[in-house]
């Protein structure tokens, strides 16, 4: 896919799978040449202040986990981090942010970059069904080719080769860290998550663990992004699941979601 050795290495981040012909079809319909937005988006990130996080995030499972970090950009976005979510569109994800929006409606024409100067976040939904390496491959791609992203984190539970991806995000000047989830861990019932009980003051005794484990996940990723220690990230991630912020932001970006919708 490209000429240039160092951008080669892309294809191979995953073993035995390589960016299929779909995901290059996808990617050629964005960008003319995507090996030249990508050195472009390199030669742009050396003289620009480029401060944008990308979450790249598996399609959701009913693991733990995934659904905690579903919340991620919601949070770094009360943080003032200007951050772009990829996943898939999937009916995990649609149940809990079909309750604000039509989600299900998320990609349509939209301008993103408006998003990220009004809310702070966008989330982007896959629409196409394609498997987790393509998912993977078409939205790593999509983060490097913006020249606004300094940092990557992936939530997957492939097989990352990190000395490879290491060796990318040097060339192209840009950080790209791996969160490897559990294979195996608890599950949720995302249908039946009580997002008052979740995002609001009062909770019962299930809600209040619920709440630090989704704490405890959540702060990894800060400590990752060299935000905050791990128990300081705890504590205020903690805090904003009791101080209705998540909520805030949430139900903000889905009245400028569904408003968006509307006009179109």
């Amino acid at each position: 896919m490209f000429e240039i050795s160092q951008l080669n290495l892309i294809q191979q981040l995953l073993k035995g799978h390589k960016v299929s012909s779909q995901i290059e079809g996808l990617l050629k319909q964005k960008y003319l040449n995507v090996e030249a937005t990508l050195l472009r988006a390199k030669k742009l990130r050396e003289i620009e202040k480029a401060g944008h996080i990308v979450i790249l995030q598996d399609p959701i499972t009913a693991h733990i986990e995934d659904v905690a970090y579903l919340f991620s950009p919601f949070i770094l976005a009360n943080l003032n981090r200007k951050v772009i979510y990829y996943t898939a569109k999937n009916e995990q994800i649609l149940s809990i942010l079909s309750r604000y929006y039509q989600a299900s409606y998320n990609n349509l024409s939209f301008n993103f970059d408006e998003l990220l100067d009004s809310l702070g976040l966008s989330l982007q939904l896959n629409d196409e069904e394609m498997t987790r390496e393509e998912l993977f491959y078409l939205n790593l791609i999509k983060g490097l080719c913006n020249s606004k992203v300094s940092r990557m984190v992936c939530i997957t539970r492939l097989n990352v080769n990190l000395e490879l991806i290491n060796l990318i995000a040097d060339f192209l000047h840009v950080q790209i860290q791996v969160i490897a989830l559990e294979q195996q861990s608890e599950y949720l019932d995302i249908n039946k998550i009580n997002m008052l009980q979740l995002l609001f003051k009062n909770k019962s005794d299930e809600y209040i663990q619920l709440c630090t484990k989704f704490s405890q996940i959540n702060a990894k990723l800060l400590k990752i992004l060299d935000l905050y220690r791990f128990d300081q990230a705890q504590l205020l991630v903690d805090d904003m699941f009791y101080s209705e912020h998540i909520f805030e932001k949430l139900s903000v970006y889905g009245e400028y979601m569904q408003t968006k919708i509307q006009y179109h």
